[in-house]
């Protein structure tokens, strides 16, 4: 994208302050992990939290971890996203977390590609992942291997959103330029 997709301006806010407030409606507590403190952040609500990497530029694997660990005692569960899903909607967060039941994790898949970063992971997962990092997995895809993990299959996905709108994310500019004129900007 050129510049930090997290303060890039759309539907009157940013992604991260947007996906931050669609969150707040639908959970809490909302967590924002950033890089170090030296990441400057857009103006976020005051209910959100800030943590910070345990290991700057580690990778989703660490993240992942250190999401687990930050919620560990206080959630059974932890939804995962990245800043740049405009339209993940709080229907379809409700929705996701109607499919975990007694699942480790709930992780979609379309177009063969499965999407760690728009997924719910149980805090009892935490031994798992760092066991995996232990033994050298950075990918977090992997965790999806894991048994009690559900794939979401892309007919689940297209039964609740036939056009994956809710997975759409915004990887460079004509991408964050269509998602905004959608959005009414």
């Amino acid at each position: 994208m050129g510049r930090p997709k997290e303060s890039l301006p759309i539907a009157g806010n940013t992604l991260l302050g947007l996906m931050v407030e669609r969150l707040l409606l639908t959970t809490y507590p909302v967590i924002v992990l950033a890089r170090d403190e030296e990441q400057e952040l857009p103006p976020l609500p005051v209910e959100c939290e800030v943590a910070f990497d345990s290991r700057p530029g580690a990778g989703p694997m660490h993240a992942l971890r250190d999401a687990l660990r930050l919620q560990e005692g206080r959630c059974d569960a932890v939804l995962v996203t990245g800043c740049d899903f405009p339209f993940f909607s709080e229907r379809a967060i409700g929705w996701l977390a109607a499919q975990l039941g007694s699942h480790a994790a709930v992780v979609p898949q379309a177009g063969g590609r499965l999407q760690p970063l728009c997924a719910i992971y149980r805090t009892s997962l935490l031994p798992r992942v760092e066991a995996l990092i232990a033994d050298g997995v950075d990918t977090i895809r992997t965790v999806a291997e894991e048994p009690d993990v559900l794939v979401l299959g892309e007919d689940a996905l297209r039964a609740f959103d036939p056009e994956l709108k809710f997975l759409r994310n915004v990887n460079d500019p004509d991408s964050y330029e269509a998602a905004r004129a959608e959005l009414g900007e």
